[in-house]
């Protein structure tokens, strides 16, 4: 984003502020992560005073890779256990299983509303 969409984001687009809040005091022992000094809980939460941002994926399978992430963080991976971890290709197929089931759900009710009429 430009500074100018950042500054329209923060100060009129989200019900609060997504920047940290680098005013607040602070002696560094606050229970606050990275997620919250990056801005990136504020900017995607739905929670009260919070921008509730949506993120949209091509689901095309030579663009789908550009959305993602690599991130690392050292206490991550001891805290979340194997289960909950998806590999790329894994997670492409479970997002596009979801997105054929809402497509056939979409079409089921398109069918269903013609033949009311």
């Amino acid at each position: 984003a430009t500074k100018e969409q950042i500054i329209r984001m923060n100060n009129k687009l989200c019900l609060s502020s997504f920047l940290p809040p680098f005013d607040m005091y602070s002696d560094g022992l606050d229970p606050f992560n990275v997620e919250f000094w990056s801005g990136s809980y504020q900017f995607f939460t739905g929670a009260a005073n919070h921008c509730n941002m949506q993120r949209i994926i091509s689901m095309h399978p030579d663009h789908f890779s550009k959305h993602l992430i690599y991130h690392t963080a050292n206490n991550k991976q001891k805290q979340l256990t194997q289960l909950r971890m998806v590999r790329a290709n894994h997670l492409f197929g479970q997002l596009n299983k979801v997105k054929k089931m809402a497509e056939a759900a979409k079409e089921r009710l398109l069918v269903d509303a013609n033949a009311k009429q």
